[in-house]
């Protein structure tokens, strides 16, 4: 394959997840209509939208758990090398990137509403409040992507550097953030499920949803980080916690 299929496939990928997680942040806070088109706002959480598929909780759980299957399943080393025996190690990354952004898309386009509201904040100051908390700990993640590697996390820097046998190598360190808790993206993403001024049945499925994707996957990921940095990992893992700051036990 050559070099600029690469990086053509690498960029595609890349800037198709980033429009789908946009996407998926303004649906799972019913902030769609932000985007301009009244047609948008039908794929809020909350709003009756798509054909029906069915009972709404086993195709939402049935959404769900094809994220968290996504998720962990390609990220795990016998899928990558299953997946590299079809195409170039390079694309790899943007491949796992490109299968996130189309199961983020089916989420926002098949989820089914379950509108009952569980909790409804009425003031308007405690509603933006909860809503820049929403957002804030979706830039978390965000900040959190960029101070480990955000190019290498999202396939750009292997798509970019195709003959570079190093572009993919993972590599230990632990700026910013990091030196707070293991994993400060999920962090970003329990804050952000979490913090919402309509908690419907559906927004709370998908809380606890995208909650047990975060305890289930980093017990896989953990485990993938150990067997390659070794002590240097465990010695990481005794001194700070995995998702919330400050819970470490002190000896």
């Amino acid at each position: 394959m050559s070099r600029t299929i690469i990086v053509t496939y690498g960029l595609m990928c890349y800037l198709f997840s980033m429009a789908m997680l946009v996407l998926f942040i303004l649906f799972a806070n019913n902030h769609m209509g932000v985007l301009g088109s009244p047609d948008l706002t039908s794929l809020n959480i909350d709003q009756a939208h798509g054909d029906p598929l069915g009972s709404a909780l086993p195709v939402n759980l049935g959404l769900l758990l094809l994220f968290g299957v996504q998720h962990s399943a390609m990220a795990r080393g016998r899928f990558k090398q299953l997946l590299t025996r079809l195409i170039p190690a390079s694309c790899e990354r943007s491949t796992y990137v490109l299968a996130t952004g189309v199961v983020l898309w089916l989420m926002v386009a098949y989820w089914q509403p379950m509108p009952v509201l569980l909790w409804k904040v009425e003031g308007e100051t405690a509603r933006a409040v909860i809503n820049s908390i929403y957002y804030f700990g979706w830039m978390v993640t965000t900040l959190a992507t960029f101070m480990l590697n955000h190019f290498h996390l999202f396939g750009l820097q292997q798509s970019f550097r195709p003959d570079d046998p190093d572009a993919g190598t993972k590599e230990f360190r632990t700026p910013g953030l990091y030196r707070l808790v293991r994993h400060p993206i999920q962090t970003g993403v329990v804050i952000a499920m979490l913090a919402t001024p309509d908690m419907s049945i559906g927004r709370a499925v998908l809380a606890v949803g995208m909650l047990v994707y975060v305890v289930v996957g980093l017990m896989y990921e953990e485990r993938d980080l150990i067997a390659h940095f070794g002590d240097t990992y465990h010695d990481y893992k005794k001194r700070v916690p995995a998702v919330l700051p400050f819970t470490r036990r002190k000896h």
